[in-house]
């Protein structure tokens, strides 16, 4: 068991239309579970509350890609900012629809937290989250704990660092099976105009040290990892890609088991991709704000 952050634990699309953002990852070949409602404490030692918003989410080996979005608007209406918290869904809305959530994954939150606190990281302290899931023996409650930062600190995204308690209820083997052959989230990709400065941000995050590989800068946690770019030389990796703002989260990659079965998912549902031999892109516009990577596992 590795103490410290080893992976993307989730990333996450907030999305304004569900349905449409389902339709359209469906179609890239990707499976979903049913709607989930995530409930936190709305205030300090708090009763776990609904807050109107779901997910669903593709399932894959060690991590997951959830779609975020408003499901229950009188709901969501009755809470404050404050009690949103870093939950807050209309403020990443308002900057672009697409790739806003990035969640580092511990097997001990505690000694994150411990290490955090004590480099004299500003962030919160462990809070619950849970959320009830589908399972083949009914609807259980999965657990999770999460640490956040300051708001101001992470301008690109919703960054957090969680641990699951109930990893079983979440990665499903039945929701694992994804047309295009998708295995695992190996990356993502942040673009700002201070490389150096967000690489050496999650170094502090993460425990991990980055390399400079051309004009990425590279942060490996393990099973995962995170690219920090320019706007610049975005185009060295997503061609074509342009910022909706800065700085913000550009993409992600998919290890897959055979890049020929996710090519003919993507070309029989005539999803337009840029096809390089090692990878296919599927850019931002194709996929509700998100470019999306595919490459052999």
């Amino acid at each position: 068991m590795n103490l410290d952050i080893n992976i993307l634990h989730h990333i996450g699309l907030i999305t304004s239309n569900m349905n449409i953002t389902i339709e359209r990852y469906e179609k890239l070949g990707f499976s979903f579970t049913p709607l989930s409602l995530p409930r936190i404490p709305l205030k300090p030692g708090g009763e776990l509350e609904s807050l109107g918003v779901g997910n669903r989410c593709a399932i894959f080996q060690n991590n997951y890609l959830e779609v975020l979005g408003v499901v229950d608007k009188a709901r969501w209406d009755t809470i404050t900012e404050a009690q949103r918290g870093p939950y807050d869904i209309d403020k990443p809305l308002r900057r672009f629809e697409g790739l806003h959530v990035m969640h580092f994954g511990a097997d001990d939150l505690e000694a994150v937290h411990k290490r955090l606190i004590e480099q004299g990281t500003s962030c919160s302290d462990i809070k619950p989250f849970q959320r009830i899931v589908d399972t083949p023996d009914g609807k259980k409650m999965m657990h999770a704990k999460t640490v956040h930062f300051p708001e101001n600190a992470n301008p690109e995204g919703l960054i957090q660092i969680a641990q699951h308690v109930t990893p079983e209820l979440v990665l499903q083997p039945r929701y694992m099976q994804h047309a295009n052959g998708a295995k695992t989230i190996i990356e993502i990709i942040v673009c700002t105009t201070n490389p150096s400065e967000y690489a050496a941000k999650y170094e502090r995050y993460s425990g991990h040290k980055s390399e400079q590989k051309g004009s990425s800068y590279i942060l490996n946690l393990g099973y995962s990892s995170v690219r920090v770019i320019s706007p610049e030389n975005m185009g060295d990796i997503l061609p074509g890609r342009l910022p909706p703002a800065l700085p913000f989260l550009a993409g992600f990659t998919v290890a897959v088991t055979d890049l020929h079965t996710t090519r003919n998912v993507l070309t029989d549902n005539q999803i337009p991709f840029v096809d390089n031999g090692e990878r296919l892109i599927v850019r931002s516009e194709d996929a509700c704000g998100s470019a999306v990577l595919f490459v052999n596992e």
